[in-house]
């Protein structure tokens, strides 16, 4: 079975990321590294043109897929959110419930989080915008190599 292939854009080699650290009220930690599928639905470059948002960016890129033992959290829908740790939650009325996660406490059991289904999730992780991956652990990124 092939691995899947994820592209970060807006840099045109891999760097070790920043640790992952909690930031409070947001939905996004700081630290880790950002990317989307190769050929997936609703990516970070399908959000940004389609946003006209930082699309210069998209000249430098690299790709990679992630090593075999690689511990990746899937998330694709809201009633996954109870039992993960998590910071606080902010109630939206209709919209459901936003969870500020506590990334921290996960990436010392997932080197990754990956959003597969942002269209189930976007008020629950209000800001991630579009399908992605989060690495936490940069142990884990295989740099494909230029063909």
């Amino acid at each position: 079975m092939a691995k899947t292939v994820y592209i970060h854009y807006g840099d045109d080699r891999f760097h070790d990321p920043r640790p992952i650290k909690n930031r409070e009220y947001f939905t996004k930690p700081c630290g880790g590294l950002w990317a989307s599928r190769k050929y997936g639905e609703s990516t970070w470059k399908d959000w940004c043109f389609s946003e006209d948002f930082r699309v210069d960016t998209f000249d430098r890129s690299f790709e990679f897929t992630l090593k075999d033992d690689a511990r990746v959290l899937e998330l694709s829908d809201v009633d996954q959110f109870d039992n993960l740790p998590i910071l606080s939650k902010e109630e939206n009325g209709r919209c459901g419930p936003t969870y500020f996660l506590n990334f921290e406490e996960l990436a010392k059991q997932y080197d990754a989080i990956e959003v597969t289904n942002i269209g189930n999730l976007y008020f629950t992780l209000y800001g991630w915008d579009c399908n992605s991956i989060l690495i936490m652990n940069p142990d884990i990124v295989e740099v494909k190599e230029e063909d």
